[in-house]
């Protein structure tokens, strides 16, 4: 398909019909599934859908790289911010791209992202990065052995790795197609329910009042329905009136909010992550505790997974060999502290190891005063009878009921 000056190439693909048009390209190029340009706007046509990127993007490298050799990858890779842009363009392009630098013998020194949008792959093998200053467009080309290449895994045809929320992108322009909606209905101050028109003369100032009157107190609610609005008018007149506010305006707020909640399920993330209550769910931490203990294991582990996997290789280029992306503790919290008495008594923690974890001396004076702690009283309690020394009475060594000093 060739247009003026451009050349348009279309590869099979199950998407939908209207994301086939977005995968124009420069000559030489492969094309995109969906242009980046695309999934960009998505992203800033739905506070949600936004919020979900973000957060799946903090969940799996928010945290950095652990292990012995973390800082030194980090400062190859850029550092924390480079960390999370490489994985945030994971989740919105479903592909990111990283340079390969390299000193005079080609020996790696870094690896720098190149934004996920900016990227094309080559006919003839390698990429290409087209960038706009504001006044031209710049041309990068790189050799397939340049780029460091991640992408989602996809079950689409293609070039590209195709993000795995890209099955809600109908859902997603629906949310913004509500929201502009409502944005233009105010936007032009709201327009009225009704248009009265009088033809035929002019009405007398008590029958302008008594309809004025009618409309602003007895033409809506439950106890006027079926009222009837008599005006008596000389021969010749006519009073026509019009309907203007559609009737189905009000239908958008509940459409608004069954689309939005398909987006959790396309992006896996929690609905209370993204500000949303499930209807019947009681929000407890039992509850909140499963669906963050799902969320770690279907969606952020998975990805960090691919991501750490992609970035090896070029890490034990560098010499780095222990290293791996840090995931989130999940342990509810208090539990690690409620645990401690049972450690302590069977001897896997030290009682000084139990003081320094808890910072015991604040905790002790805060009990002595009878002031609030943040720890549980019974679990406090326990705590501090299980780390008493023990006494050939059997007592602590401070008497019955003493806490013990720093």
């Amino acid at each position: 398909m060739h247009h003026a000056g451009m050349e348009v190439h279309l590869i099979k693909s199950t998407l939908p019909p209207e994301l086939w048009e977005t995968a124009s390209t420069a000559p030489g190029e492969r094309p995109w599934p969906i242009a980046p340009a695309r999934l960009a706007a998505w992203s800033m046509a739905d506070a949600t859908h936004a919020r979900a990127l973000r957060i799946k993007a903090e969940g799996v490298a928010g945290l950095g790289f652990a292990g012995r050799d973390e800082k030194a990858a980090m400062k190859l890779i850029g550092g924390q911010t480079a960390l999370i842009e490489i994985a945030l363009d994971l989740e919105t392009y479903g592909n990111a791209c990283l340079e390969r630098v390299v000193d005079k013998r080609g020996r790696l020194q870094g690896l720098r992202r190149l934004p996920a949008w900016s990227m094309a792959r080559l006919e003839s093998g390698g990429w290409r990065q087209r960038l706009w200053t504001g006044q031209q467009e710049t041309r990068t080309d790189f050799a397939p052995d340049a780029i460091l290449w991640i992408r989602q895994p996809t079950a689409q045809p293609g070039w590209y790795g195709v993000p795995d929320w890209a099955a809600a992108s109908g859902v997603i322009e629906l949310l913004d197609a509500i929201t502009r909606y409502n944005t233009r209905f105010f936007a032009h101050n709201a327009v009225p329910d009704h248009v009265v028109k009088h033809t035929g003369g002019a009405l007398s100032d008590a029958q302008k009042e008594a309809i004025r009157d009618f409309f602003q107190t007895e033409f809506k609610g439950l106890s006027n329905a079926r009222k009837t609005l008599f005006v008596s008018l000389p021969e010749g007149q006519t009073l026509d009136i019009t309907p203007v506010a559609q009737p189905n305006d009000g239908k958008f707020i509940e459409l608004y909010k069954v689309a939005r909640e398909v987006l959790p399920t396309a992006h896996g993330v929690p609905p209370r992550l993204l500000g949303i209550a499930t209807p019947g769910a009681l929000g407890g931490l039992s509850e909140a505790r499963e669906q963050m203990h799902m969320f770690e294991t279907f969606t952020l582990a998975p990805r960090r997974r691919l991501l750490i996997e992609a970035l090896r290789p070029a890490l034990a280029e560098a010499g780095l060999t222990d290293i791996d992306l840090a995931a989130p503790d999940l342990t509810p919290p208090g539990a690690d502290i409620q645990a401690l008495p049972a450690m302590v008594e069977a001897g896997i923690m030290t009682t000084d190891e139990a003081r320094a974890w808890i910072d015991l001396p604040q905790l002790a004076a805060q009990l002595a005063k009878g002031a609030p702690a943040d720890l549980d009283a019974g679990v406090a309690a326990a705590l501090l009878a299980a780390m008493r020394p023990p006494s050939p009475s059997g007592r602590g060594a401070g008497g019955e009921g003493a806490i013990p000093g720093g």
